[in-house]
């Protein structure tokens, strides 16, 4: 239905529907689509592929993301539309940009999009890491703590001069876990004990 080009390239995908119809059956179809038999060479540049209609807005994937793992972008703002408040709070120029370079990791082959509240959380965190502050983003089980941690040493890494990262745990488990997403997107890390 709609196709998001940046420089020729094809990064992101929208299924639309009819209100009466569910974005689920636009998640399914895009899945339909990644398959061999249909088109799934056109999905290897994709960043986002997304589905959505006006009733139910906006849901949102990396590719071959099963349908239970669709995501929905939070965010207050002005449009009543939920689709068109979605679209326009990710795919703005600048924002799906930044989403775009700085909000997909490949977990040990796996590719993984931000959540809405990873998203906003690291964001705040680059201003008071600028202002060399320090800050709590709280966190639930199973919330993305290990991807934040992930984007946030990332983007300071790229943004500070001579930037190191320490990354303290108080429980084996997490130390471990932690470990692994780093291993799992190829940084280099150092676990001591």
């Amino acid at each position: 239905d709609v196709v998001l080009y940046v420089n020729g390239i094809a990064l992101g995908i929208l299924e639309l529907k009819r209100s009466t119809i569910s974005v689920g059956e636009g998640i399914r179809q895009n899945l339909d689509n990644q398959k061999p038999e249909f088109i799934e060479h056109f999905f290897a540049t994709m960043a986002w592929v997304m589905a959505g209609n006006e009733t139910e807005g906006l849901r949102y994937g990396a590719i071959e993301t099963k349908e239970k793992y669709y995501l929905t972008w939070k965010e207050h703002g002005s449009e009543t539309n939920p689709l068109d408040r979605a679209l326009l709070q990710i795919c703005t120029k600048a924002r799906l940009l930044e989403l775009i370079h700085d909000f997909i990791v490949f977990d040990t082959g796996t590719k993984k999009l931000c959540r809405h509240h990873q998203y906003f959380g690291v964001r705040a965190a680059h201003s008071r890491v600028t202002r060399r502050e320090g800050g709590i983003i709280w966190h639930t089980q199973g919330s993305g703590k290990s991807l934040v941690m992930v984007w946030l040493a990332k983007w300071i890494r790229e943004n500070t001069k001579d930037a190191r990262v320490l990354i303290i745990t108080d429980r084996t488990e997490l130390d471990e876990q932690i470990e692994r997403v780093f291993k799992g997107i190829n940084e280099d890390i150092y676990r001591t004990k």
